[in-house]
C-alpha cells in the first residue's frame, strides 16, 4: 500500500467517529462522546442538565459498591476482576449481574434510556438483556425493543416516575455500557395542588383568625 493510500485510510479512521457522533440522538444526560477517550473511574459521578441533576453509583450483582467507568462510549462499572473491560455485565454463572443506580435531585419522567455496545441477537433474542426497576415496577429491556440503532440502542419509557432507578444486566451474556439517559422534571399531580391550596387556605384562615 502506497503512502497516499496509507493516509486516506488513516484520514477515514479519523473521520469515522466524527461522523457517527453527528448521528448520535442527544439525551438529557448524554455519555456517549461525551466522556474521556481513556477509562476514567471513580465512585459516583455527578452530571447536570438544567435543573436537574444525576448521581450514577455502580454495583457488582451481590450488591457491593463498585467504580463507575466514564469513557467515550459511555458508563459502566469496574469490579476488578478478570478481563473486565468496564461494561455493565452479566452471565451464564452470574445474572442477574452488574448494576448502575441513577439518583436524581426531584422527582423524574424518566422517558428513555440508550445503551452503547448492545448486541441483538435476530434470531433468538438471547444476547443483551436489562432491567429498569424503579419501587414496585419494573420493566424488561430485551434484545429486540425499540429502535436498533447501529451504534446506539435506545428505549422509549411511558409513565415512569420517581428520583431513583436500577439499570441491572440480565441474561446469559449481555454487556453494554449506558450511552444516554433522557428525563424531564416530574409534575406535580392536580390531587397534589389541591392539597396545596387547602394548605394555603388554611394559613390564611388562621392568620385572619389571630388579627381577629
Amino acid at each position: 500500500m502506497s503512502l497516499t493510500q496509507k493516509a486516506k485510510w488513516l484520514s477515514l479512521a479519523m473521520l469515522a467517529p466524527l461522523a457517527a457522533h453527528a448521528t448520535v440522538p442527544s439525551s438529557t444526560f448524554q455519555f456517549y462522546f461525551e466522556g474521556p477517550v481513556f477509562d476514567q473511574v471513580s465512585t459516583s459521578p455527578n452530571f447536570t442538565s438544567g435543573s436537574l441533576s444525576l448521581a450514577v453509583t455502580a454495583f457488582t450483582s451481590n450488591g457491593k459498591q463498585a467504580l463507575v467507568d466514564s469513557r467515550w462510549d459511555g458508563l459502566g462499572v469496574v469490579t476488578n476482576s478478570l478481563l473486565d473491560f468496564g461494561e455493565v455485565n452479566s452471565s451464564l454463572f452470574d445474572s442477574p449481574g452488574d448494576y448502575l443506580v441513577l439518583t436524581f435531585n426531584k422527582k423524574v419522567n424518566l422517558t428513555g434510556l440508550r445503551f452503547s455496545m448492545w448486541e441483538n441477537d435476530y434470531l433468538f433474542d438471547s444476547f443483551d438483556h436489562a432491567t429498569l426497576t424503579s419501587g414496585s415496577t419494573k420493566i424488561n429491556l430485551g434484545g429486540l425493543n425499540n429502535d436498533n440503532g447501529l451504534l446506539i440502542k435506545s428505549f422509549n419509557l411511558s409513565n415512569v416516575t420517581g428520583s431513583s432507578f436500577v439499570i441491572q444486566a440480565t441474561g446469559n451474556l449481555s454487556s453494554f455500557r449506558l450511552a444516554g439517559v433522557n428525563a424531564t422534571a416530574a409534575v406535580p399531580e392536580p390531587s397534589t395542588y389541591a392539597l396545596m391550596g387547602l394548605g394555603l387556605i388554611g394559613i390564611g384562615l388562621t392568620a385572619r383568625r389571630r388579627k381577629a
